[in-house]
């Protein structure tokens, strides 16, 4: 065998020795989350889970941006490949989830968990992928309760009041639904708004408002739990339609499961309104005939809600309907 052969076959297998075994993805799972909520550790967690389980070939890094709808857009354009966010969040593109944050839907935790679940969440799954997104984890933000400068107690207290008005339809029809004078705002220009008084009440739930600068500016905290928040792992569907089936499955299994993350949202609002307290702040647990007096008056616009989301809504606004009954029949409450 010639000498010239000998050393090109030996640079060809020194070559093949130097790739790599696969290509690797490096992702951003971009998040709003501030630090000191509990979202930031669901994040990490499956964030750490994905690249160790793929070993490596899935390497994938925490990205904050402040606001959702912008996370949002970014992954729609497959400029960022997975994030979590709120389905306030997604409503500017897919205007049926936030049927899900209809005010004064729900009339339990356990209800709602339970239709989510079953009945939901297969609809929701559905709508998703038309517009491109695939939910691969379903979370927990919290219930959104009425934060203001001054203590806001009764429907009368905010009638004609500056409040901020979130891009979500659920929103829109909350504060219209009390009379409010809404200034309609993205997220992350609400704590600035709040400081100069171009707005002095807003809508948050506690494990976000409490990171933010909202708890120093809007120090009363009311439980009007109006309207509940989920949040949701969402992945592009053209990065996800690459992947393997080990692949897909991997990522699932390393978004904390919706249960764990409902407990410990929950577990930590208690502590951290206690601390709140502790700091100055104010917290206004209202009783069910005073919350009442809050939902007979959003109730009746309930409807309004599939109006204006349009497409597939009636089909899941079907479904969450369907699931309460069955949710009923079985004795629940």
């Amino acid at each position: 065998m010639k000498l010239s052969r000998l050393l090109s076959m030996a640079l060809v297998a020194l070559c093949a020795s130097q790739t790599p075994a696969f290509a690797q993805l490096n992702w951003k799972l971009a998040s709003a989350a501030q630090p000191g909520s509990p979202l930031i550790g669901f994040v990490d967690e499956a964030a750490t889970k994905i690249t160790a389980g793929s070993k490596g070939a899935i390497k994938v890094e925490r990205l904050f941006i402040g606001s959702e709808q912008e996370i949002v857009q970014q992954i729609v354009r497959g400029r960022l490949e997975m994030v979590s966010v709120s389905l306030a969040g997604t409503a500017p593109i897919v205007p049926e989830a936030g049927l899900m944050t209809t005010p004064y839907i729900w009339r339990s935790d356990a209800e709602r968990d339970f239709v989510t679940d079953n009945y939901a969440l297969p609809v929701l799954k559905k709508i998703y992928e038309t517009k491109g997104l695939v939910i691969v984890g379903w979370g927990e933000v919290g219930w959104n309760d009425t934060v203001c400068k001054k203590a806001c107690l009764s429907p009368a207290d905010v009638k004609g009041m500056k409040v901020r008005v979130g891009p979500a339809t659920s929103s829109k029809i909350f504060w219209s639904s009390l009379q409010a004078n809404g200034v309609q705002m993205p997220l992350s220009e609400l704590f600035p708004a709040l400081q100069s008084g171009l707005v002095d009440a807003a809508d948050l739930p506690f494990p976000y408002y409490v990171t933010t600068p909202a708890a120093q500016s809007a120090p009363h905290y009311v439980t009007t739990r109006h309207l509940h928040h989920a949040s949701h792992m969402l992945v592009n569907k053209r990065v996800w339609d690459g992947l393997s089936a080990e692949q897909k499955a991997l990522i699932q299994a390393s978004v904390p499961e919706a249960a764990r993350q409902r407990r410990e949202v929950d577990a930590s609002v208690k502590p951290k309104m206690d601390e709140f307290k502790a700091k100055g702040g104010h917290i206004h647990e209202l009783t069910p005939a005073q919350r009442a007096e809050w939902s007979k008056l959003v109730i009746p616009n309930q409807e309004q809600m599939v109006k204006e989301a349009g497409g597939a809504a009636p089909e899941l606004w079907a479904a969450i309907q369907k699931g309460k009954q069955d949710y009923a029949a079985r004795g629940g409450k």
